[in-house]
């Protein structure tokens, strides 16, 4: 994958027990993606929305309606 356009950068600040939960999942994978593709390459968001997302979506919109 390529990095930001335009040289921009993107700062995400997040929990100390986080980084250190990602910084042992990194060492203890060969992919630096925290969720790459089954190819090990980056995760495209049309593969998210149709393999992960609308699945799950659809799981609760299933079971919310069930006591809604």
């Amino acid at each position: 994958f390529a990095p930001p356009k335009y040289g921009s950068e993107r700062t995400l600040v997040i929990p100390p027990f986080l980084a250190e939960l990602l910084e042992r999942h990194r060492e203890s994978h060969d992919n630096e993606l925290v969720f790459p593709a089954l190819s090990g390459g980056p995760l495209l968001t049309t593969d998210f929305h149709t393999y992960y997302w609308s699945p799950v979506r659809g799981g609760a919109e299933a079971r919310a309606g069930r006591y809604a």
